[in-house]
C-alpha cells in the first residue's frame, strides 16, 4: 500500500466536495458486492448519509446473494434517472467508469475503479488502479490512509466485496488485496457473511438445471448452453458458475432470454487462452452491451439485434450458434466467426 499516494487522493477527494453539495453515487447495472460495498464506504469517508448522498443504479440488483447482502447490511439503492441526476452538485461512481453509462449520466465528478480499458481524464477526480483485484481494496486503503475507523457493517461489506471480486483471493489478487482483506478480517461480522453466502434459490433453477444437464457437452474445453426464457438473469450467471466446476472445463458461455434481451454470461479460470471481457466485446460489442474481466464477463443483446445479425432467435438455434462463435473466438482467430446473413426467424 502506497500510503503517501492514498492520503493525497483522500485530500483531493474531500476538497472536491463542498459541505453543502448533494452527491449521487451511481453504480453499474445490477450492482455487485464490490460496487455496493465501495459505495457505502465512499459515503462514510465523505461524512455523508443516505439523504445527502444516495446510491443509484439504472438496473436493480438481481443475484440472490447480492440481494441478501443488500437486505442484511441495509444498503439502499434507488432507481436512477438521468434528469434526477442533473439536480446533484456532484456525481460519483465506484467500480465503474463514465463510458459504461453513455448518455445516461450528465457528467462524472468522482471515479474510483479497478477495471482496465477506459481512457483517463473523464472526471475531475479519478483513482483507477487496474492492477487491483477489487475497488473495495482501494476503499479500504482510503480508510487506513485517513486513519478512519471502519464500522462492522462497512468492514463486512468491503470484505465480501474483495472476496467476491477475487473469488476468495484466487483471481487477480495482489498483495494490496490481501493486506486489505487481512485488515478487514477481524472487523467483519462472519455470521452475516455466512447468511449472504447461502441465499435462497427459486425452484425454477432446479428445473432449468435438469433440462440443461441433459444437453451439456464439453468440447475443446468449452461448454456452451442456452437456457431459453428465464425469470431472472442471475440464474444464467449461476449456471455459468456451476458449469465451470466440471473437470476439464476451461470456458463456459451460458445464454438465456430475459424479456426483450438475450443475456450471455461467460466464465473461465483466468489462466490460459483468451480474456473473457475482450472476447465478449469482440463477439457482441457491435449488437449489444458487452464487457467484463479476464475470467468473467457478460453480454446483454436485444433479441432484435441478435435476429438481425444471426438470422434467428429460436432456442434450438441459439445454442449451436453460441458454440460456433466462442469456438472461433477462442482458437486464436483475430475476428469472430462470420455473422450469418439475416433471415426471418422467431
Amino acid at each position: 500500500m502506497d500510503q503517501t499516494f492514498t492520503r493525497q487522493k483522500i485530500r483531493e477527494l474531500r476538497a472536491l466536495v463542498d459541505e453543502g453539495d448533494r452527491v449521487a453515487i451511481v453504480l453499474q447495472d445490477d450492482p455487485d458486492p464490490d460496487a455496493m460495498s465501495s459505495a457505502i464506504a465512499l459515503r462514510a469517508l465523505l461524512g455523508r448519509n443516505k439523504l445527502t448522498t444516495p446510491i443509484f443504479a439504472f438496473k436493480p440488483v438481481t443475484r440472490p446473494e447480492n440481494r441478501t447482502m443488500m437486505h442484511l447490511l441495509e444498503i439502499e439503492i434507488a432507481p436512477a434517472a438521468t434528469e434526477e441526476l442533473r439536480e446533484f452538485q456532484r456525481i460519483a461512481m465506484v467500480d465503474v467508469e463514465p463510458p459504461y453509462f453513455g448518455d445516461r449520466i450528465p457528467r462524472a465528478d468522482i471515479v474510483i475503479d479497478h477495471h482496465p480499458g477506459y481512457e483517463a481524464g473523464l472526471a475531475p477526480f479519478e483513482d483507477v488502479r487496474v492492477d487491483y483485484g477489487a475497488t473495495a481494496t482501494i476503499m479500504t486503503e482510503y480508510f487506513i490512509g485517513a486513519d478512519e475507523r471502519i464500522s462492522e457493517r462497512i468492514a463486512t461489506a468491503l470484505l465480501y466485496g474483495i472476496r467476491s471480486d477475487t473469488l476468495a483471493l484466487s483471481r487477480r489478487v495482489t498483495e494490496n488485496d490481501i493486506e486489505a482483506f487481512t485488515h478487514l478480517y477481524p472487523l467483519a461480522n462472519y455470521n452475516l457473511l455466512r447468511q449472504i453466502d447461502r441465499p435462497e434459490l427459486p425452484v425454477s433453477f432446479a428445473r432449468i438445471l435438469s433440462r440443461a444437464m441433459g444437453r451439456l457437452v464439453l468440447r475443446d474445453g468449452l461448454i456452451a448452453l442456452h437456457l431459453g426464457p428465464v425469470e431472472r438473469d442471475d440464474l444464467i450467471v449461476q449456471m455459468a458458475d456451476f458449469c465451470l466446476q466440471f473437470e476439464g472445463v476451461e470456458w463456459v458461455a451460458v445464454a438465456g432470454k430475459l424479456g426483450p434481451n438475450l443475456v450471455i454470461a461467460v466464465r473461465n479460470h483466468g489462466i490460459g487462452r483468451g480474456n473473457a471481457g475482450d472476447t465478449v466485446k469482440r463477439l457482441f460489442g457491435d449488437i449489444g452491451s458487452a464487457g467484463g474481466h479476464r475470467n468473467m464477463a457478460k453480454a446483454v443483446i436485444p433479441l432484435k439485434a441478435w435476429r438481425l445479425r444471426e438470422g434467428s432467435t429460436r432456442d434450438n438455434l441459439v445454442e449451436p450458434r453460441l458454440r460456433e462463435l466462442f469456438t472461433a473466438g477462442l482458437i486464436g482467430e483475430d475476428e469472430p466467426a462470420e455473422p450469418r446473413a439475416g433471415r426471418n426467424g422467431t
